[in-house]
């Protein structure tokens, strides 16, 4: 079905004079519920009409017809003619243009809201708009996003930006126009980019192309995004949509949603490979996926290649000033139209000598909010801040300036300084070579024994790429890795990654991961780790955690993941004097001291321990928050009793 707007030369008061019918019988107390009445029941099959609204003195109105058995030209002169014989109404306002099944709906709607009709159900049923809820926006069990829209004719200027692939297949369209009177799909599309924005306007362009040289007879564009795997279930939706869209296309975004993993996309491929081969000279095909992303495409393609000529279509690249000229035309056909002038003010805002079209399209995305400041309140210095989010108090130390007054650390402090040097390299790299330079990952190992601060310096760190602009949020996420592994280990890495965008994600005990691997349990875990580590290396940084030997065998084990360390920092055990000096700024901040020959036992026994390394009794736990005795067995208790026997005042008198 294909479905229009128009505007007929009419009032219900001036219908009311010229109708040659008895309106009562059709409704009553509505003279336009009585026109729709009549025309829902003198209408030919397929082809429906109603009024939905009285405007100044004019009618706006909606219609309706089965584009296979019936051109436009002849359902517009039959519902004309038809309207002449019962209402005298010789003309419309205005040519109808086409519209998406959704405004059809919001349209019978606003009708049935004025009481111009009782019989929505049945007008949805004939405009075979019944995918619809009666009163509103669709409640049906869908296993898909959907939306439409109805493409222009007014072809884009300035597609410098598009791909050579892209250029060379609508000069082809353009030099092989039908000049038969057969119509179907001679070829379908496959495109890949970066976003399904750009995925749009390369299929829009297409279209355009295809409708003036006769190829494609109808401009409206189905969308679907977000497909679930089980979309083989959702009662035909899918495939009514697209036998509702005869002589249209449908284009369809082949990366998984959310929470699914694209080998559980066997069935809808089969689903859809079906639909592919029933619908391929009725319905225009066009593919997206992802190139850094692919979701399901790679099971799909090659199966449906068995049923059409496939177009490879890439997304373009292009220079700053065709990125420039790109963009002013988006604004041109814009609300801000008047303002397409200042498309190259705008792109400065943005670093770098290439552009693709992914690219520009975000840009526009935010040319609106800076055209309205820039234009009209003239209030804000509009730079695009990336830092947004859990700013720290400037009236408190930085957690750099704390990072540095940590006890010992010397190494550690070298190697997040390295980090930071990094960062500041990485991001002049970018700002100079824009879009076209990927930056490094700043994934980290912390390799220790425990007790030596490795979670302190993770959440100071988090703070410091925060406050140095390596990282938005400065937020921490701490997981252990028996957490992320087993039943439901993609969700729960998934949701993990998710709560830390923007931060740092802390992983302790890592190794757990490669241990449950060796098994053959854990290969799940490991591969969507470094699947969602590579997809978000410009927002979150990983710190894997552990003991230094266990760690450097779960790198072994996982090549995939050692390639994505940027970073290894060692922690390395305090020394005694270290200990010393923690235990005495820990006794500081309580009000308490310490006698000389308490602290001479301590050193003594903090010596002992060390050299027990490995069955120690004790470690430094959490590093500088204190050095605090494990009493875990019957020796930790007699190394207690060991120190408060050598006391040299009790601590009632504050001291210890």
């Amino acid at each position: 079905m294909r479905y229009f707007e128009f505007a007929l030369a009419t009032t219900a008061e001036k219908l009311e004079k010229t109708a040659k019918i008895n309106l009562n019988n059709y409704a009553y107390g509505s003279t336009i519920g009585s026109m729709n009445g009549y025309l829902y029941s003198n209408l030919k099959n397929e082809i429906s009409c109603f009024a939905y609204r009285e405007e100044k003195n004019a009618l706006l109105a909606a219609f309706a017809y089965n584009e296979r058995t019936n051109s436009l030209q002849e359902a517009y002169d039959h519902i004309l003619f038809t309207l002449n014989q019962a209402f005298a109404i010789r003309r419309a306002k205005n040519e109808p243009y086409e519209v998406t099944m959704q405004q059809i709906h919001e349209d019978l709607q606003e009708a049935r809201r004025r009481e111009y009709g009782t019989y929505s159900v049945k007008m949805m049923c004939s405009m075979k708009i019944n995918i619809f809820d009666e009163y509103g926006i669709s409640q049906k069990p869908f296993r898909f996003e959907w939306k439409e829209k109805i493409i222009s004719m007014n072809a884009k200027k300035g597609t410098a930006l598009y791909d050579r692939s892209l250029t060379d297949e609508m000069s082809n369209i353009e030099r092989h126009k039908n000049t038969s009177g057969f119509h179907g799909n001679m070829v379908h599309y496959i495109i890949s980019g970066r976003s399904a924005e750009a995925a749009a306007d390369m299929a829009a362009s297409l279209m355009q192309r295809l409708v003036a040289s006769n190829r494609l007879r109808g401009r409206r564009m189905g969308i679907i995004t977000e497909i679930e795997p089980d979309v083989y279930k959702s009662s035909n939706y899918l495939e009514e949509l697209i036998e509702n869209n005869y002589g249209g296309a449908l284009l369809v975004d082949l990366s998984e949603k959310f929470g699914y993993e694209p080998v559980e996309y066997g069935m809808a491929c089969k689903y859809i490979e079906k639909l592919v081969k029933k619908y391929r000279n009725e319905c225009l095909f066009v593919f997206s996926y992802n190139i850094d992303k692919p979701g399901f495409a790679y099971q799909l393609l090659p199966k449906v290649r068995e049923y059409i000529i496939p177009v490879a279509i890439k997304e373009g690249v292009g220079t700053r000033k065709e990125a420039t000229s790109y963009l002013k035309n988006l604004i041109r056909d814009s609300e801000y139209s008047q303002y397409a002038g200042q498309a190259g003010e705008f792109m400065r805002l943005f670093p770098g000598k290439q552009f693709s079209q992914t690219d520009v399209l975000r840009a526009f995305g935010r040319f609106g909010p800076w055209c309205l400041n820039k234009n009209v309140l003239q209030a804000y210095d509009y730079t695009l801040p990336d830092t947004f989010m859990l700013d720290r108090d400037e009236t408190c130390a930085s957690s750099y300036d704390k990072l540095r007054e940590l006890i010992g650390l010397a190494s550690v402090k070298e190697q997040i300084d390295h980090v930071i040097a990094a960062d500041i390299v990485e991001k002049e790299r970018k700002r100079r070579m824009g879009s076209a330079y990927q930056l490094g990952t700043m994934h980290m190992i912390f390799g220790g024994n425990p007790g030596t601060a490795k979670t302190t310096v993770a959440k100071l760190f988090a703070k410091i790429a925060k406050e140095k602009g390596i990282l938005k949020s400065g937020a921490l996420v701490e997981r252990g890795g028996m957490d992320l592994d087993g039943l439901g280990c993609v969700s729960a890495i998934r949701e993990a990654f998710a709560e830390a965008q923007g931060g740092v994600l802390f992983i302790d005990e890592a190794y757990s991961l490669c241990d449950s691997y060796e098994n053959g349990f854990g290969d799940e875990a490991i591969h969507t780790i470094v699947q969602e580590m590579e997809n978000h290396r410009d927002d979150t940084v990983v710190i894997f955690a552990g003991y230094s030997e266990q760690m450097k065998h779960f790198l072994d084990r996982n090549p995939g993941m050692s390639s994505r360390i940027a970073f290894h920092v060692e922690f390395e055990d305090y020394s005694v004097q270290e200990l010393c000096d923690i235990t005495q700024l820990q006794l500081s901040r309580q009000q308490m001291e310490i006698t000389d020959s308490a602290m001479a036992k301590l050193k003594d026994i903090y010596a002992k321990a060390r050299r027990r390394r490995g069955k120690s009794d004790f470690d430094a736990r959490r590093g500088n928050r204190g050095a605090h005795l494990c009493l875990h067995n019957e020796r930790g208790r007699e190394v207690l009793y060991d120190i408060i026997l050598h006391v040299g005042h009790s601590r009632l008198s504050g001291r210890v």
